[in-house]
């Protein structure tokens, strides 16, 4: 299947069971209203602070790249998710062969997380506007700055989608769910188990976890 597609196919069932279906018309189960755009704008801000940027700290501090890969996978979520509420799912698609150019630039990628900041800030402010085009190019602009290209977005998007439908199934909500599993956090033995099987399904990566979880 197109990576694209299954992603969105992911996310569609994964806020489905978190949120109930209700969230595509902007609400959670329990009635919480949902804002996407919002979310998109506070990760590229979390993005941001992965890079050294401040001028009077840690100046010789290397800047957190898996961090800011990590954070780009989280606005990716949102995205998809925006997409979907909004009803238009398909014109990702549009991108996917983006050949945009790859180089791992601190400060062009800091450029354009600033404007998805910018962008998905004023959309959620006025509504009338329709931002996902914009969001869109700028996101996969991004990951390239990232040397991410669609396979390697989808490898990390799989992990993160599969942790959170697990965390959901085992009592996140509730609390009960235990996030350290032994000395590391469970995100660090999802992609050490990913990495180490990448051609692994997202039910087997949900098996594997399921093994791994009790230990």
């Amino acid at each position: 299947m197109n990576q694209i597609k299954q992603m969105f196919e992911l996310q569609q069932k994964l806020n489905d069971a978190t949120n109930g279906e209700i969230w595509t018309e902007g609400a959670t189960k329990e009635g919480r209203q949902i804002s996407w755009l919002r979310c998109i704008h506070m990760e590229a801000a979390e993005a941001i602070d992965s890079f050294n940027w401040k001028h009077w700290k840690d100046l010789e501090a290397p800047h957190d790249l898996d961090n800011a890969r990590v954070e780009l996978v989280d606005i990716w979520h949102f995205l998809m998710s925006e997409a979907i509420h909004f009803g238009d799912a398909g014109f990702a698609e549009i991108y996917n062969d983006m050949k945009a150019e790859r180089d791992t630039d601190p400060e062009k990628l800091v450029e354009i997380l600033e404007k998805i900041i910018a962008v998905s800030a004023s959309a959620s402010v006025d509504p009338s506007k329709n931002s996902l085009y914009d969001l869109f190019a700028l996101f996969f602009q991004a990951i390239a700055h990232m040397e991410m290209d669609i396979p390697e977005l989808y490898k990390r998007y799989l992990v993160k989608n599969q942790l959170n439908t697990f965390r959901q199934d085992h009592g996140y909500k509730n609390g009960s769910y235990v996030k350290m599993w032994g000395a590391v956090e469970d995100n660090v033995v999802a992609f050490k188990i990913m990495d180490e099987n990448p051609e692994l399904t997202p039910e087997e990566l949900y098996e594997q976890l399921e093994s791994a979880y009790p230990a």
